[in-house]
């Protein structure tokens, strides 16, 4: 028979709209026509045409469907009917109006939310463990039990209605341990094997404890905003095996050490060590839950439904009515401390504007750039942010301001303008605000309103002695999204010192390898003398020299050292590099840093012009760089200095990642991937002169004449850098061969 597309009749159905294509079944979106023309929403399920003549699939899909006709819960989408209709198996099941749990994350995450909110994701997973704990207690039409194990808890397979309610499917890899029937090895093939527990991951017999490890995989993916375990199959299945994943608290600190507790019982390696039951597990998380959201109800799973998927259900004419206290919830679900007593007046910000660290030196001519604008900008700025949206804040403000923040929020919710808002809150309070690189006048909490609309928009929030937040947002037109920014404290400063006792310096004795740290081994930029010149990070930029100078050896010096400050947006391994004499292209930075590398600049004769060129409109500046005022030396306890290399003897050096890989931005700016080199005669790079390169991962390079090689990660803060690089450096032959 002819595959039926949509809106073919189908037996008693008719399949209106196939929505989706699974390894063994097709699903479709039908409508049943009863008596008296009674019609009613189904999902059919019908096997794809190459497994209909496979009599063991055949047969597995008749026992799954007479167990799934079995199963009447709240937390389980019904099956209503199952048979073949001209050669084709197909099930009938409940539709249930909403979505995937996969797919509410991932618009979750497009929301600006990493992860959802606690109470929320606590109260999907009870949903889903009473499912799966009624499941697991059916008993035969003898009182035998049927030992019914899903196998295949995913979020694809946990559904969530815009009305709040939390449904199971797909018992498809379920099936009763009927007397004389064994589980195979087989199995362990099944399913999605991110989900999969130890003994599914070894192919060893499963029982419900089998699902409780897989739910505690969900919820924590819900927690945390991604899954415990990701990467290829073997060594997903070999961290499976050995229980090889980082804490929940590691990636979302704000997540209570007694609910962690509860979601490490849950995954624990060994069954015996885990909640015996789905219901233990689901009571352990109520208990939690009670103490922790006692307000949380499954109206407002509902409301965060409406929340996420608002342009869906307004194209459907199904407008969206959310309570007004609800989003501000939701930041508290998430987070959002309390902020701390207002201790200036009401029109002083509340924490100082960090001082820069300098206006701009080096000396510009030819034609600069328009100047950018200044973050303390006329009401007319495209980025106005709100008050903060709390009770103290509104009553220092008085009621007209409550009045225009409430007309401005409602103008948003109706959608009169192209743009949409964020309600951004930090635990500590009162940090500062950066939106795509502009700082704003206003602390956190507060409403940041007029974002363009379909647009991704960065923000930054940072606080002294915080490490710095970063995270982009995208909205449709009108929404409000809520966001958090959990800030962690820097390493004091005793730790960063006791990194810093590394040795320096090494002797070169064989190849090595070599440490290279990207905490013990950078040093500060924006403090030295190196020149600088503010761009537009919404600009690309073309770096060029010309000329060359003398740093007291024989040969000329045609290149020098840039570094670039910028916001999220710019990654790790694009904030430095060597300018020459080839145009190097240059974005998402803040402020340009140029200079020379050299130990003793009193020697040092000419200077550099460094032409800075905005690609749109082909404006050049350009930056002149002395060779004395703009040399920088580096102390000796920063950088990486390898000696007593023979002078008459080639090397191949190369850097490799370690395995932490070096990072000079946060985790969010991505690993380095390379060092800034230089190499000369002479004793040291102190009293003699070298050759400037950049040492990029996995890349050979080849140096000839050299004593020393001094290596170090140019940095605007070394309070967040982890990992490193490993050197090898290796002879390759006497120069006169």
């Amino acid at each position: 028979m002819p595959q039926p597309s949509a809106g073919l009749q189908f037996g008693k159905y008719k399949l209106l709209e196939r929505i989706a294509t699974g390894g063994m079944a097709e699903i479709y979106r039908a409508r049943m026509t009863a008596v008296a023309g009674i019609t009613k929403p189904v999902v059919i399920k019908k096997i794809l045409p190459g497994y209909a003549d496979d009599s063991a699939f055949v047969s597995m899909f008749i026992n799954e469907a007479r167990i799934a006709l079995g199963l009447s819960h709240g937390n389980i989408a019904q099956i209503f009917d199952f048979g073949e209709v001209e050669g084709e198996y197909f099930l009938a099941m409940e539709w249930v109006d909403g979505h995937p749990l996969s797919h509410v994350m991932r618009r979750a995450r497009d929301k600006g939310l990493t992860a959802l909110p606690p109470p929320l994701a606590v109260l999907v997973a009870i949903d889903m463990l009473r499912g799966l704990a009624y499941a697991h207690t059916r008993l035969d039409d003898n009182g035998r039990p049927l030992h019914i194990v899903h196998r295949d808890v995913s979020p694809q397979n946990v559904l969530l209605s815009y009305e709040g309610q939390v449904k199971l499917v797909d018992f498809g890899i379920a099936r009763a341990r009927l007397a004389g029937r064994s589980e195979t090895k087989n199995d362990a093939a099944k399913g999605k094997y991110v989900y999969f527990a130890p003994e599914q991951a070894r192919g060893q017999p499963l029982d419900a404890r089998t699902d409780v490890f897989a739910a505690g995989t969900v919820l924590y993916e819900m927690l945390c905003g991604r899954r415990p375990f990701e990467g290829a199959l073997p060594d997903v299945l070999r961290k499976i095996s050995q229980g090889d994943f980082p804490r929940p608290r590691e990636w979302t600190p704000g997540i209570p050490a007694a609910l962690e507790r509860i979601l490490l019982t849950a995954m624990a390696t060994s069954p015996e060590q885990r909640y015996p039951t789905a219901q233990a597990f689901a009571e352990a998380l109520a208990r939690q839950l009670h103490v922790t959201a006692p307000d949380v109800s499954q109206s407002e799973l509902g409301h965060f439904m409406g929340y996420l998927f608002e342009p869906e259900l307004v194209d459907a004419g199904r407008p969206v009515q959310l309570p007004r206290e609800f989003i501000a919830k939701v930041g508290r679900w998430s987070g959002v401390a309390e902020p701390p007593p207002v201790q200036t007046p009401p029109d002083s910000p509340r924490h100082p504007t960090p001082v820069p660290h300098g206006e701009p030196r080096g000396d510009v001519i030819t034609q600069p750039l328009p100047p950018q604008p200044l973050p303390t900008q006329a009401p007319s700025s495209p980025l106005q942010p709100a008050w903060p949206r709390t009770l103290r804040g509104w009553a220092l403000r008085g009621a007209p301001v409550v009045a225009a923040l409430l007309a401005m929020w409602m103008g948003l919710l109706v959608g009169g303008t192209n743009s949409f808002a964020v309600e951004l809150s930090s635990s500590p309070a009162g940090a500062t605000i950066r939106v795509d690189g502009r700082e704003l006048k206003e602390t956190t909490p507060t409403l940041v309103t007029q974002l363009q609309a379909d647009t991704e928009h960065m923000l930054e929030v940072s606080l002294p002695g915080m490490v710095p937040w970063n995270q982009r947002v995208k909205a449709e037109r009108g929404t409000t999204l809520a966001v958090h920014a959990r800030l962690t404290p820097k390493r004091p400063a005793a730790a960063r010192a006791l990194t810093r006792l590394e040795s320096p310096d090494a002797l070169y004795r064989s190849g090595g390898p070599f440490m290279l740290s990207a905490d013990a081994h950078a040093f500060r930029v924006p403090p030295s003398a190196a020149a600088r010149m503010r761009l537009d990070p919404s600009r690309t930029y073309g770096l060029r020299a010309n000329g060359h100078v003398s740093l007291g050896g024989p040969m000329p010096v045609t290149q020098a050292a840039y570094f670039l400050e910028g916001g999220a947006a710019l990654p790790a391994r694009d904030s430095f590099g060597v300018v020459g004499t080839d145009e190097v292209l240059v974005q998402n930075a803040s402020v340009l840093y140029v200079f020379l590398w050299d130990g003793r600049a009193y020697d040092n004769r000419g200077a550099l012009q460094v032409h800075v060129r905005e690609q749109a409109s082909g404006a050049i500046t350009t930056l002149l760089l002395d060779a004395r005022r703009h040399a920088v030396s580096l102390p000796p306890h920063e950088g990486f200095t390898l000696r007593e290399l023979d002078a008459s003897t080639t090397y191949r050096v190369v850097v490799r990642a370690a395995a932490d890989p070096a990072r000079t931005r946060g985790f969010s700016g991505g690993a380095v991937d390379q060092v800034l080199a230089l190499h000369g005669e002479g004793d040291s790079p102190l009293t003699a002169p070298g050759t400037l390169e950049v040492l990029e991962v996995n890349r050979p390079t080849v140096i000839r004449g050299a004593r020393w090689l001094r290596l170090a990660f140019p940095d605007d803060d070394p309070d967040d850098n982890t990992g490193g690089l490993t050197l090898e450096v290796t002879p390759v032959a006497p120069l006169h061969q």
